[in-house]
């Protein structure tokens, strides 16, 4: 594959799923690895190596089958190993949290839902399952940023932190206190970091910036971010958060008028917001936006899919007017999908 930085989509289907590379200089299809159904995803942190969770069903929507984790090589889109997995991967549409690695890439945290929820722990090293960690009620994977822990949200409020040993054979759990409302003010799955701080957030607007440092999900603020603005404005879209660490800037997925069951509609702006002086700086007219990433390539740009269109949207973002957006190229070869993702 030619060099150069690049922005993938994950494209999920009932039959085959899709992993689309396109270059983030002019969105050029360099190429795509493809699994299962139901295709969760995630990167390495350089880039190089995609992993994709799917599933392999003898009637494509039903009947026997196998869940399987790919491991692709990137640069020449062939798959480098698979590893068989428990037959109870989640079918939901594919979000970044459901895949995830440990800090040091060691393991890889696989979501389950039978609809009973679990998470199953692959030892990359080993090329292994090493544990099923029973998760009742609590969906979503969060690795700490060191060592072998992850959060999960729970149907309660809050979360739950699970500390696996460095063999990743067995595990402790501490709970957290209330973190947020269900029914008034639920959370999106979408999370990103702000300094070592997780962040969440929820339909009605509201910024929830979480520590995991402690080894327990602790609340460290709240920040009502659409109160006060005419419109009934609220979060919308799939990936509706992604960080431009270096300007320190969170942008979000936002829509007016929303009601219940909006929440998962395209957007009509993208906000930009200063997580330091918590403020707006811009809000950005869009369509139907649902999921958003910011990449670092020759420039930092962001990317947006369309979810009624199926296409990729890149945009030029401008630091001397607010972090403001302008639409700079667009690209459309896959179907449904809700996930982009950016090396680190």
């Amino acid at each position: 594959m030619s060099p150069g930085t690049n922005v993938f989509v994950n494209q999920m289907d009932m039959a085959t799923s899709t992993i689309y590379i396109f270059s983030t200089k002019d969105l050029t299809l360099k190429g795509n690895v493809s699994g299962g159904s139901w295709g969760l995803a995630t990167l390495s942190r350089d880039g190089n190596t995609a992993y994709m969770a799917s599933g392999f069903l003898s009637r494509v929507a039903y009947g026997t089958g196998e869940d399987v984790l790919q491991i692709f090589d990137v640069p020449t889109n062939t798959v480098k190993k698979e590893i068989i997995l428990p037959f109870k991967l989640t079918q939901y549409t594919p979000d970044a949290s459901q895949l995830r690695l440990s800090a040091d890439e060691k393991f890889i945290y696989i979501q389950n839902a039978t609809p009973a929820t679990s998470v199953t722990v692959v030892d990359l090293e080993k090329g292994s399952v090493v544990k099923e960690i029973p998760s009742p009620g609590c969906y979503g994977i969060y690795p700490t940023e060191n060592g072998y822990s992850y959060s999960t949200i729970c149907s309660d409020g809050s979360f739950v932190t699970f500390k696996l040993s460095p063999d990743g054979q067995s595990f402790t759990s501490r709970k957290s206190k209330k973190i947020f409302d269900v029914d008034e003010d639920p959370i999106f799955l979408a999370s990103d970091r702000v300094n070592s701080d997780l962040v969440f957030l929820s339909y009605n607007g509201n910024i929830y910036r979480l520590s995991d440092a402690s080894g327990i999900i602790k609340r460290v603020d709240f920040i009502p971010v659409a109160k006060g603005i005419a419109g009934n404005w609220g979060a919308s879209g799939y990936g509706v958060i992604s960080y431009d660490s270096a300007a320190g800037v969170m942008f979000m997925t936002m829509s007016s008028n929303r009601h219940e069951g909006s929440h998962h509609h395209g957007a009509t702006e993208i906000w930009a917001y200063d997580m330091k002086k918590k403020k707006i700086l811009s809000r950005s007219p869009v369509k139907d936006i649902s999921t958003i990433a910011v990449v670092k390539g020759e420039q930092t740009n962001l990317f947006g899919l369309d979810i009624k269109k199926n296409i990729i949207v890149k945009y030029d973002i401008n630091p001397k007017t607010g972090y403001s957006l302008r639409k700079s190229g667009q690209r459309t070869d896959f179907g449904f999908a809700t996930m982009i993702m950016g090396a680190h």
